[in-house]
């Protein structure tokens, strides 16, 4: 008998509590009510973040131990109670505007498409110096993210060049749920810059105009992350026999639109701002040649800067329909459905890279295959996620926060082929890949042709 009574007892208990339990584990938009709407949020203060972290499972509706529950209210307020789900508490990264995140790996991006361009422009320049071409030359090359072509000599001693680049970038850290922080997302960069300049004996001056177009997916937050980046800025070159030295130096301006879902009443948070930009570079390279193979060593300093003007996430209000009712948080005559926007403060980021690299080319006559090999140090702001008003651990989190990415260093391997078919026709294909930057997975890919007359 007392067996059967203990069991009794287990069965009843089991049978008050599981409803609530489930109520709990499901808490996150089960009122669609936004993370902040003016009847709670974090802008309640401490009264609200100090005591509704986590609630009793026997004492729902009333408070009987301050520091475990989740209604806002209860004997220690002079307020109705209002029920709040666990993501608006605990989620940092998934709360976190894009571009807290995402910001400093574009200006990397931006500043490596931009300069690749016009040093690669300034590699091809000289060679079709060297190769005697005509006023009408075209000559098409490949560069670590894309395609080039130009037209030398065209008016006047001018050249004008066009190139193109697409990058496929991923950020590698794992993503569990909107409570454990990571800032994994991945997309892609396309790229294009336009130039015109001019040969002054063993000097090249030119102008170049780019931009940048960047779509990615922010996994960390839901939603999604724009940019593109407008720039125009102008180079300078010398080469002697074996060394060669190039300098430049642009400003320009980005736009940014950004998405993130409301955690609280899964609506789109949408985000509007713009950004000042400013770049510097300096390259020196060596050119040496051993029967069929040529090998050229160079050391290369790029850097780029964002300021990135003040701005307001707008989250949409609380629709009537879903959250005032019979079993909603809110009835007709108390509904409160204004939502209180995020402003998200002025950011400069930054990309600084230092780089030594080798390429190796084989004549073999009408194929020349070639090896581009460089290490990079970087200095790239690193992501700032919001700060969590709650520890994830306080609702039975097992997974850990992964702390943000902070790149360092990096390896970038190419390869590729170049042709030549005739006197008329050549061009080449390459890949290549972005491998040891922590968290981080990157490849590009690249084809050219040359017609000539």
């Amino acid at each position: 008998m007392k067996l059967i009574r203990i069991l009794t007892a287990a069965l009843l208990a089991v049978m008050v509590i599981a409803p609530f339990l489930i109520n709990a584990a499901s808490a996150a938009g089960t009122y669609n009510i936004s993370c902040k709407n003016d009847a709670y949020g974090m802008q309640l203060g401490s009264d609200y973040t100090n005591q509704a972290y986590v609630y009793s499972h026997y004492d729902f509706g009333y408070v009987v131990n301050a520091s475990e529950q989740y209604l806002i209210g209860g004997p220690n307020a002079g307020h109705q109670e209002a029920y709040v789900g666990n993501d608006c508490i605990y989620a940092g990264a998934s709360d976190t505007n894009g571009t807290a995140v995402v910001a400093g790996d574009v200006a990397r991006l931006a500043i490596n498409a931009i300069v690749g361009a016009v040093s690669n422009r300034i590699d091809m320049a000289y060679a079709a110096q060297n190769s005697g071409a005509s006023a009408t030359g075209i000559s098409f090359t490949t560069q670590t993210d894309g395609v080039s072509m130009s037209a030398n000599n065209v008016v006047a001693g001018l050249s004008f060049w066009a190139d193109y680049g697409n990058t496929d970038v991923k950020n590698t850290q794992t993503y569990t749920n909107v409570r454990i922080d990571s800032n994994k997302y991945d997309g892609d960069a396309s790229s294009y810059s336009v130039g015109v300049d001019k040969v002054f004996g063993k000097a090249l001056v030119g102008v170049v105009i780019s931009s940048l177009d960047t779509d990615f997916i922010t996994t960390f937050n839901d939603g999604t992350y724009k940019q593109n980046v407008d720039t125009y800025g102008i180079y300078l070159a010398y080469k002697t026999g074996v060394l060669q030295i190039d300098l430049g130096l642009g400003q320009g301006d980005s736009n940014i639109t950004t998405t993130r879902r409301d955690l609280g009443n899964d609506s789109v948070i949408k985000g509007k701002t713009t950004a000042d930009i400013d770049y510097s570079n300096a390259r020196i390279s060596a050119n040496f040649t051993r029967g069929r193979f040529t090998i050229v060593p160079s050391a290369l300093y790029r850097q780029m800067s964002m300021d990135i003007a003040a701005f307001t996430d707008d989250r949409a209000d609380d629709s009537a329909s879903l959250s005032v009712g019979d079993g909603k948080i809110f009835t007709a005559d108390n509904s409160t459905l204004t939502v209180t926007d995020d402003a998200i403060a002025a950011r400069r980021v930054e990309s600084e890279i230092m780089a030594v690299g080798l390429n190796l080319a084989a004549n073999l006559g009408k194929l020349v295959p070639y090896l581009d090999l460089a290490y990079e140090s970087e200095s790239t702001t690193a992501a700032a996620y919001k700060t969590e008003a709650g520890t994830d651990v306080a609702v039975g989190a097992t997974d850990t926060d992964v702390a943000a990415s902070n790149y360092s260093s990096s390896l970038r391997m190419g390869a590729g082929i170049n042709f030549n078919l005739n006197s008329y026709i050549s061009g080449g294909v390459r890949v290549g890949m972005v491998s040891a930057r922590d968290d981080w997975d990157e490849t590009y890919y690249a084809g050219n042709i040359r017609i000539g007359f």
